[in-house]
């Protein structure tokens, strides 16, 4: 049935990126629902966030590990399809609310065994001169599963109610579970040697750029639609679109990263996309006309549709096949860290100063990761030259 092994994983892996996607950011298109329901507040709201996404960032980090370890990445990332699957579809026969939030926090364990492992496998597969491309098509099948559940989920819950909507949604799950379970476990043929870097250093100057990066700009995604209600004057309703027009940016940067990405080093696209991203937070914060603030929020998107797969191209040609999903669970867990501490960080700094001096404070975590990947660069060309020289003489 998979003769061709290396494209039924990429296509497997696009879609069950789209489906881990939309399990992830299930609980915000419940949120609406449990206050209804459940007279839910926005601390208790906020609360299940924060917890939904630490125990994403730790488990994250405990599956790259066991997939490095144990070289199954297909079944671990099977047994998280099936686990979320049947978290989310049980909660149409439970009522109890603390239950409720307990089964869908569980889910995080599910969903964490996709991204480290899913992203090492394109990677580990992926031609050399080509990574770029399939990672780039990897991170836009992701955000393209963001937009089509959201709208699913919208009309389920419009015909049949949350809970059967989540039932439904639930069941695909199953399928992509077993398309993963089906794979066979191969040894890849190609690139599996990484690009040689001699000082662990420079992961270091990575993971400290990609904290910062990270922590301004879940600073500004956690207040988006807020900000165009408050300061920009749309009403709520038009303001959650916001959210799909940085989508719509982030879908249409991976795209074009798809051509591009392997013309030139990922680290310059990382920098680039890094300093874009913080002049565009920081003109967004003069910008007072709804047109122009969603020209921003495009922009702002196509910058992340910039980064994430450049950073994972470049990780994927510094690790080898034995460490990458300890390496892309590692990020994982660093971005998580900075989405738990934003929210209540530069909301505690738009209740003393108001918001918008707090997203102009939250662009300068991004500036100075700018420099740390700027600085990146130049000492993984000076460490790469130095190699050629060594194997030359």
């Amino acid at each position: 049935m998979f003769k061709n092994q290396k494209n039924i994983q990429l296509k497997l892996s696009a879609l069950g990126h789209a489906y881990n996607d939309a399990y992830h950011f299930i609980i915000p298109l419940l949120l609406p629902f449990f206050r209804q329901e459940f007279s839910f507040t926005y601390l208790q709201s906020g609360l299940i966030l924060t917890i939904h996404v630490a125990l994403r960032s730790l488990f994250s980090l405990i599956f790259g590990s066991l997939g490095d370890r144990f070289n199954h990445k297909h079944l671990f990332i099977s047994f998280g399809f099936v686990l979320s699957s049947i978290l989310l579809g049980s909660v149409i026969w439970i009522s109890s609310f603390p239950l409720v939030i307990t089964v869908l926090l569980l889910m995080a364990i599910g969903v964490s065994t996709f991204h480290p492992l899913a992203t090492a496998m394109v990677g580990e597969k992926a031609k050399p001169g080509k990574q770029g491309h399939d990672l780039s098509l990897f991170s836009a099948a992701g955000t393209l599963g963001l937009s089509i559940m959201s709208l699913l989920f919208g009309w389920l819950v419009q015909l049949w109610g949350w809970r059967m909507a989540c039932l439904v949604i639930s069941l695909p799950g199953f399928l992509l579970a077993w398309g993963y379970a089906q794979l066979k476990n191969e040894i890849p043929t190609h690139d599996s040697k990484p690009t040689k870097l001699t000082h662990k250093i420079l992961f270091v100057v990575f993971f400290i750029g990609h904290g910062l990066r990270n922590l301004g700009t879940w600073a500004i995604l956690s207040f988006l639609p807020t900000y165009a209600t408050d300061y920009i004057g749309l009403k709520p309703g038009i303001s959650a679109w916001v959210i799909s027009i940085f989508f719509a940016g982030v879908l249409t940067g991976s795209l074009l990263m798809s051509r591009i990405l392997d013309q030139k080093s990922p680290l310059k696209f990382v920098s680039f996309a890094t300093i874009l991203a913080a002049l565009l937070i920081f003109i967004l914060t003069y910008s007072t006309m709804p047109i122009i603030m969603g020209f921003l929020v495009v922009c702002i998107g196509l910058s992340q549709g910039f980064y994430f797969p450049a950073q994972n191209t470049w990780l994927t040609q510094v690790s080898s096949n034995q460490t990458r999903g300890k390496l892309f669970g590692f990020t994982i867990f660093i971005e998580g860290l900075s989405a738990t501490i934003a929210p209540s960080l530069y909301g505690w700094l738009a209740d003393k100063f108001g918001l918008v001096y707090a997203y102009r404070l939250a662009s300068i975590p991004i500036f100075i990761s700018f420099f740390f990947y700027l600085a990146l660069y130049h000492m993984v060309k000076k460490s790469q030259d130095s190699h050629l020289r060594a194997a030359s003489s």
